[in-house]
């Protein structure tokens, strides 16, 4: 299916996001890509530390900013030198392929509404962030500023995107209650002055949701939004989420380690390990008939009751996945997968796969898709 760019959101094509460390440079995101459509939700699921957080940094201009933080504090001589020297291609206009070495930073392109955010300035940058691309971090004790009230804190991004005074506090007013009821909060007019500490895990969940929703994004990215908190929980911050996504026809990227938060939320999803994406497509095609040996080894390790009766069916049983995740401070050569998959030959380890879609809207990074056994 061919859909048009108007019918865009975002288009994420070929992003790096690499940064530095003790050990050399990390390659945290490598070479993904993918697009939401207006009004759709799209996941990003896998397991802790494949690169599904530093995709939504990179989205929201903030990946540069916190690795060079890092690399700073870090007193690392040769974290400096690397991000000299991207410093240096940068002003050159050189593209990351024109580059004679791996450098830290964003490469590739992201595209929203017209424009390549990986091409604009800091100043450029915070006109969108918090305005039209809001982000909903993940867990709630760092993101909410506890001497503050919910009111003061979600009307905070309304103020500071105002360039031209033109609005009124009556009207920031209104659309902070519209927003905190939207989530179902409750008893918005005498709850909006109370501080974090007065709400309980899910009602401050709720509110960064709310606080992400007070611009009326084009936008929302949501990392974690169920982390640490037990099942009737989930459901309910799920629920506003769907309720959110309906009412203003909201596009999102969510991201979780949650095959029940995928399935819930998500229209279509990106399965990612090793800062790969290594297959996307529907949500039900990938959790229920998963075609890459990753998806199916996470969703293995931790299936779902539904996936449970359906292993055993097969006389499978419930593992974990087998060794450890690459190293990212180390040049992979082939699939990023390959030293943990069954299925792997000397190809695999030897030459990356080609990202290819093999059924229209359905995206595979595998040399063996076509002979792996039917799940």
């Amino acid at each position: 299916m061919v859909v048009s760019d108007d019918e865009v959101t975002l288009k994420v094509e070929n992003l790096r996001a690499f940064y530095t460390s003790k050990k050399g440079l990390v390659r945290a995101v490598n070479n993904i890509s993918f697009e939401i459509r207006k009004g759709e939700s799209i996941g990003l699921f896998g397991e802790s530390g494949a690169g599904k957080t530093s995709v939504a940094l990179a989205i929201i201009g903030m990946f540069e900013q916190i690795s060079r933080h890092f690399a700073s504090t870090a007193s690392n001589e040769e974290s400096r030198k690397l991000w000299a020297l991207k410093d240096d291609a940068r002003k050159k206009g050189l593209a990351f392929n024109e580059m004679k070495e791996e450098l830290p930073g964003v490469s590739g392109h992201i595209w929203f509404k017209g424009r390549d955010l990986a091409t604009l300035d800091e100043k450029e940058y915070r006109k969108i962030r918090g305005n039209e691309i809001t982000y909903v971090p993940q867990g709630t004790t760092k993101s909410l500023n506890p001497y503050s009230d919910i009111e003061e804190q979600s009307s905070e991004v309304l103020w500071a995107h105002d360039e031209d005074n033109e609005l009124k506090e009556w009207q920031v007013m209104k659309r902070v209650l519209q927003t905190l009821d939207l989530v179902e909060l409750g008893d918005v007019d005498i709850r909006k002055e109370m501080k974090p500490s007065q709400f309980s895990v899910g009602e401050d969940q709720r509110v960064l949701i709310a606080m992400a929703l007070v611009s009326l994004p084009d936008l929302m990215i949501a990392d974690e939004p169920t982390t640490a908190v037990d099942i009737g929980l989930q459901n309910r911050i799920l629920d506003a989420i769907q309720i959110v996504r309906d009412e203003l026809e909201l596009s999102m990227l969510l991201i979780s380690n949650n095959q029940g938060t995928m399935a819930k939320t998500c229209d279509r999803i990106g399965v990612m390990t090793a800062g790969h994406i290594v297959e996307f497509g529907d949500t039900q095609r990938v959790l229920n008939s998963p075609g890459h040996p990753f998806t199916r080894a996470f969703i293995m390790s931790n299936p779902s009751m539904e996936q449970i009766r359906k292993i055993r069916e097969k006389g499978l049983r419930i593992r974990g996945i087998p060794g450890m995740p690459p190293d990212l401070s180390e040049a992979i050569s082939g699939c990023p997968f390959s030293e943990r998959c069954e299925y792997a030959q000397d190809i695999c380890r030897e030459r990356i796969p080609e990202y290819r879609e093999v059924d229209e809207g359905y995206w595979i990074l595998c040399h063996r898709y076509e002979e792996l056994p039917a799940w």
